[in-house]
């Protein structure tokens, strides 16, 4: 046992280690045309493709639609009554997919996004098609099987997919790529609602009256997710080696960035401009382009120090503080997506068509949040600063929602809801650049799957606990429906206010991650005024600005240095002294 128990040890070392894709030279080439020899690749084309394959996967939110008609077929017509058991369907799905995303992630960075894509296509449009079966049957276990386990898969892997390849093209405008490459979630469930209510028939819950029905309803929107998702999949692709902007490579930190500097200028044919006046360095390591001419340029080695390999990244103390921020900031929003249509039909008493718009509008302010808040965060170069701002409106709307209720208001009930909704769609939009900024964009794939399994610890736990808390107030207040969410939305204020706290405290400024901590120092604060607070030996000192540059000059000049001589145009020159984050500029 214990030989297993060691081989297990050094398989899973093994995966979570350093990561790398290589590429022959063959592969290199054809990489760059989107139809080789007829249509050159873009990096912009990437955009579409990956909110077309979130624009599947996003569907799994429109599943508070599957719930009423599920129950209603399996378990009998009761007049359209949430009976709490089609959801769990939902918090399966939510489960795997973050679990099969944090397996995966690793595999993903090793083998390429366009593999992680055409997989997660063929294992949602499995799962779809043995949902189907378990409907026809009336088994929902094969329900459980197939959309839960299987779909949930497939959408973990999906979802992942276009993301690392994003923030490894776009590392200058990495909140806008995050954004972009997530959005599509949110507007999967924008027009989901609508077409199952219309493949499945409107009424189909309170009368029995179908369409086409629920089956064959999972197995044309699975073979239309499939295709869509296919031919998107042929898009996605990694960066050539040696692919830097404006200084950033997939080694580098945020603030990293503007330390390297050179003493003796090169001209180098290497540094080009593509349409939008973006300065790149682009060699890919088969067909280098000679510099016009050679000179020894010093660079301080910061790259290499500050880079931080995956184990490193994922053992880090502000690594688990951003995943329980992440879980807090994530919780409230996954709870009330996936009760939504229920409790705008059974609570305030709206009809189906209304409740689809409800479900729909949340959507659309979920796609907005996703889009809005990381575009803010490129301009303001900040995601902690929106974390922070999320945690404190959500933890309002908790607050104010069972009020809300109580009085039977539809307009503050939806405020609430759309508020969290936008605020929920926006920690997806804003985690991946967050990650990127603090530990690289090379294994953004490893880190932002690992990362999602707090999305599923909120969906999974928090989904149960839920349910068990609305099935205790249903029997403890059977005639006042109002109450029957009301204890629920205040035990999930604290793990709101747990992550406001974690935001909060997570160090993201260069210096003070990597400043070595004074003698007797046991915490550190960056204060709004940009002062930076230590604690240590039963006081708090306030460092001065000039007393903390000469703490950071100090730590630099102790870092290592190396001279780079430039002398020929070699592959192997060239391209190391790219990856090393060497960027010489024309």
């Amino acid at each position: 046992m214990s030989k297993f128990v060691r081989k297990v040890k050094s398989a899973v070392k093994y995966h979570y280690s350093e990561t790398s894709y290589p590429r022959t030279e063959k592969q290199l080439e054809r990489e760059q045309w989107l139809i080789p020899k007829l249509i050159p690749f873009n990096r912009y084309m990437l955009m579409p493709a990956a909110v077309l394959i979130q624009v599947c996967c996003g569907s799994l939110y429109a599943w508070s639609g599957f719930n009423l008609p599920l129950e209603a077929r399996l378990y009998g017509f009761n007049g359209a009554t949430d009976r709490a058991i089609a959801v769990n369907v939902f918090y399966l799905a939510v489960a795997i997919f973050a679990l099969n995303a944090a397996f995966l992630g690793p595999w993903l960075e090793r083998n390429g996004p366009r593999k992680g894509a055409i997989l997660g296509a063929c294992l949602f449009y499995l799962g779809n098609l043995v949902a189907a079966l378990g409907v026809y049957v009336n088994q929902m276990w094969l329900i459980y099987i197939g959309y839960g386990v299987i779909g949930g898969a497939g959408v973990g892997i999906s979802y992942i997919s276009p993301v690392s390849p994003l923030q490894k093209w776009f590392p200058e405008i990495r909140g806008v790529a995050a954004g972009l490459a997530v959005c599509g979630f949110g507007a999967g469930s924008i027009f989901s609602p609508y077409t199952q209510n219309a493949l499945i028939g409107p009424d189909y819950a309170a009368t029995g009256q179908e369409f086409l029905g629920i089956e064959l309803t999972f197995v044309i929107l699975g073979s239309c997710y499939f295709v869509v998702m296919l031919v998107s999949a042929l898009i996605l692709r990694m960066p050539p080696p040696g692919y830097v902007v404006k200084g950033v490579t997939v080694h580098t930190v945020k603030g990293a960035e503007k330390l390297f500097v050179t003493k003796d200028k090169v001209e180098d044919e290497t540094a080009k401009t593509d349409k939008q006046g973006i300065e790149m360095t682009n060699i890919t390591g088969d067909n280098p382009q000679k510099p016009r001419k050679s000179s020894t340029v010093v660079v301080p080695d910061y790259t290499k120090h500050f880079s931080m390999s995956l184990k490193e990244s994922l053992t880090s103390p502000q690594y688990w503080m951003m995943y329980f921020t992440f879980l807090g900031s994530e919780i409230t929003g996954l709870l009330s997506i996936s009760k939504i249509q229920s409790i705008a039909q059974n609570q305030l008493k709206q009809s189906n068509a209304v409740s689809a718009d409800i479900n729909s509008g949340l959507g659309g302010v979920n796609l907005l949040g996703r889009l809005l808040l990381p575009f803010i965060s490129d301009l303001i170069q900040s995601r902690k600063a929106l974390f922070i701002l999320s945690l404190i409106c959500q933890a309002v709307c908790l607050g104010c929602l069972p009020s809300a209720m109580a009085a039977d208001s539809l307009a503050g009930v939806l405020t609430c809801a759309f508020v969290i909704g936008f605020f929920y769609g926006g920690g997806f939009g804003l985690m991946p650049a967050y990650l990127a900024d603090q530990f690289g964009a090379k294994n953004v794939g490893a880190t932002h799957g690992m990362i999602l399994t707090a999305w599923a610890i909120a969906g999974v736990g928090g989904g149960m606990v839920f349910t068990e808390v609305y099935n205790q107030q249903r029997e403890t207040y059977p005639e006042s429906e109002m109450m029957w969410y009301d204890l629920n939305f205040r035990w999930i204020l604290g793990p709101v206010l747990l992550a406001l706290i974690l935001a909060v405290f997570t160090p993201t400024n260069l210096r003070d991650r990597m400043l070595p901590r004074v003698e007797g120092e046991r915490f550190r604060l960056r204060l709004p005024n940009g002062h930076l607070l230590r604690f240590g030996g039963g006081r708090f000192h306030v460092v001065s600005t000039e007393e903390e540059e000469n703490e950071w000059e100090a730590y630099l000049a102790s870092l290592s240095t190396r001279k780079l001589s430039i002398k020929d145009s070699s592959a192997e020159k060239a391209a190391d002294a790219v990856s090393q984050s060497t960027v010489i500029k024309a």
